[in-house]
């Protein structure tokens, strides 16, 4: 077994996820407004993107998973635009903060998982907070920093604070522009004290 923790450098889901749009140029959809989490995938951490209908590999359906060994997102592909968008991005943040892996250099000085190790994503992680994180277990507290990396890395936050004024302060017009769920937006909205 690697050894999991080489070093002490810690970055936080919210860091590494500013790093990661850095570091991939800030990739914007032909909207202009939404980030490109598919490029970002793609051509930053250089992982395949797959797009699964029913995904169960293990026997219940899944959101998506990351499999080092296979350098591979799957996304379950019968749920909606912004599920999969949200999904791509929680993935990434499983990349970026589990796996020191990508195009880019490592966010993190130590070896975070074992080749083997693969990230399944089930709803009942997707609403996972920092609220709940003092309380879990290891598995969970992977959960909620990559749903933390994922909600930045989608809606960072002066892009939030611009959408959010160029459309008057209206929820689903927002979260239309910026391709997020409403419920995830809202999330990001009161953590930007914004609502």
């Amino acid at each position: 077994m690697k050894n999991r923790f080489a070093s002490s450098t810690y970055v936080g889901p919210e860091a590494a996820a500013s790093k990661t749009l850095e570091r991939a140029g800030k990739p914007f959809l032909a909207s202009g407004r939404a980030i490109d989490v598919e490029a970002i995938a793609r051509q930053f951490c250089n992982v395949e993107l797959m797009f699964i209908p029913d995904l169960n590999p293990s026997g219940k359906t899944l959101l998506g998973l990351y499999t080092p060994t296979l350098n591979a997102i799957m996304v379950n592909s019968d749920n909606i635009e912004v599920r999969q968008r949200f999904t791509i991005a929680h993935e990434i943040g499983h990349v970026q903060l589990d796996h020191s892996h990508g195009a880019g250099p490592a966010l993190f000085a130590f070896e975070a998982v074992e080749e083997s190790e693969t990230f399944e994503c089930t709803p009942e992680f997707e609403n996972l907070t920092g609220a709940d994180e003092r309380m879990a277990g290891l598995r969970k507290r992977k959960e909620i920093r990559a749903n933390k990396f994922a909600a930045h890395l989608l809606m960072p936050e002066g892009l939030v604070r611009e959408v959010w004024r160029e459309e008057n302060q209206n929820l689903e017009r927002t979260a239309n522009a910026l391709l997020v769920s409403k419920q995830s937006l809202g999330f990001r909205l009161r953590d930007l004290h914004l609502q």
